[in-house]
């Protein structure tokens, strides 16, 4: 079916054209294998057609795998309940705050919010209102912030932010805010509306300790506001 070296003409084209090619060509007209190379050039054809259609089938796939994976990645990130960041995110952008302000030599400031008597909401309204609760707190803490700053649930009825190449005496308006925001907020989670406080730790990261060590001051500048008598802010020494 080759004679004259005529298929090396074709060497450019597709497989497809070159069998259409041979299959069109007068010379082979009466060559007895010309039936059987038509139903192979048939069967290629299909198998092409095949082949075309799984390659495209396999790349959608891969495209709905590798935005699976993102989902399911920032899922993991996000508290379900307010939206905002979880521990586990928080954590790792602290992380990566403190690799920065070490190259850069600048601070960073986290404050630790903790809600004032919230299992008496839970008693007093129930454990769906006090869900409501939360989830306004989040909106509350939102509108406190920079687009820059970071808020996170932190665990049950703590919450995080983290204000990126800040000192603390910067992140003072912040904090301040922060506990006029809440104490000037009527939630609905009941009727007639809940009126709760906040207690906030202040602590500028030490380039010279860890971020355990800064986690655990913030943790200790926000008992002392607890026992301070709520309701205000102390910035760790």
């Amino acid at each position: 079916m080759k004679p004259n070296g005529d298929m090396k003409d074709s060497a450019t084209c597709s497989d497809v054209d070159r069998f259409e090619k041979v299959i069109a060509d007068v010379r082979y007209a009466d060559n007895i294998l010309l039936d059987e190379f038509t139903h192979l050039s048939i069967c290629y054809k299909k198998l092409e057609l095949r082949a075309n259609k799984l390659r495209i089938e396999n790349e959608q796939l891969k495209t709905e795998l590798v935005n699976m994976v993102r989902s399911l990645d920032l899922a993991s990130r996000i508290d379900g309940m307010t939206g905002l960041a979880n521990r586990r995110d928080i954590m790792e952008k602290i992380d990566r705050e403190a690799t920065r302000s070490q190259r850069h030599q600048h601070p960073f400031t986290v404050l630790l919010i903790n809600i004032d008597a919230f299992k008496k909401v839970n008693d007093t309204y129930g454990y769906n209102s006090g869900d409501d609760v939360l989830v306004e707190i989040a909106r509350v803490l939102r509108s406190c912030v920079r687009n820059e700053d970071i808020c996170a649930r932190w665990g049950g009825d703590e919450f995080l932010i983290l204000l990126p190449e800040t000192a603390a005496e910067c992140s003072l308006p912040v904090a301040k805010k922060v506990l006029e925001s809440v104490s000037m907020t009527e939630f609905k989670a009941n009727k007639p509306g809940i009126h709760i406080t906040v207690s906030v730790g202040i602590c500028e990261h030490n380039p010279a300790q860890n971020v355990h060590d800064c986690i655990a001051r913030v943790n200790q500048a926000l008992l002392h506001a607890k026992n301070g008598g709520k309701n205000r802010y102390i910035i760790a020494t």
